[in-house]
């Protein structure tokens, strides 16, 4: 009735609000699952299932009806290659602001990123590392937000259907 647009940008939305939400807590360090991850996890798996569905539908109702099964299939290899772009350039993004915030700090001794921490490292180093990480997740979860706000964006002026919900008028008869 309302068409995609508005279930897939509000969606795209959520989910970089979700994100930016988890980038604000690692640049602040906090650490708490329960109070911080959790509920800004559940945020973007909401958006992400006001996406889902009607991106499915939009690219399924996009083509004739004998070639719904290319469709799926483009749908499908498009968003699996596009996961794996993302993550082949956020390990790098990581990387680079991980070895940029030690090398501000000239710690050395200090592993590199992804590698474990080693027993008994000083707790100075230790807190640089984790800092180190924090920064990097931080950096990884702000150009995810933003990469979902220009989805949203992209969705609101290219995806056919109603441009809010609520605009439309209710027909009641009049007796």
């Amino acid at each position: 009735r309302i068409g995609p647009r508005f279930p897939i940008a509000s969606g795209s939305l959520v989910v970089a609000v979700g994100f930016a939400g988890l980038a604000l807590l690692a640049y602040a360090g906090i650490h708490s699952f329960w109070w911080g991850v959790f509920p800004l996890m559940a945020l973007m798996g909401f958006g992400m299932a006001l996406v889902v569905s009607p991106l499915s539908t939009a690219v399924m109702t996009a083509v004739e009806d004998k070639d719904t099964g290319a469709a799926s299939g483009i749908n499908n290899a498009v968003s699996r290659i596009g996961g794996l772009i993302a993550v082949a350039a956020m390990g790098p993004l990581a990387a680079w602001v991980y070895a940029a915030v030690l090398n501000s700090g000239a710690a050395s001794g200090i592993p590199g990123f992804g590698e474990p921490a080693p027993a008994g490292l000083a707790p100075d180093l230790d807190a640089a590392r984790l800092a180190a990480s924090d920064a990097a997740f931080a950096a990884v979860a702000l150009a995810t937000a933003l990469l979902c706000l220009l989805s949203a964006i992209v969705a609101w002026t290219t995806v056919s259907g109603e441009r809010l919900p609520w605009s439309r008028v209710s027909e009641t008869p009049q007796s």
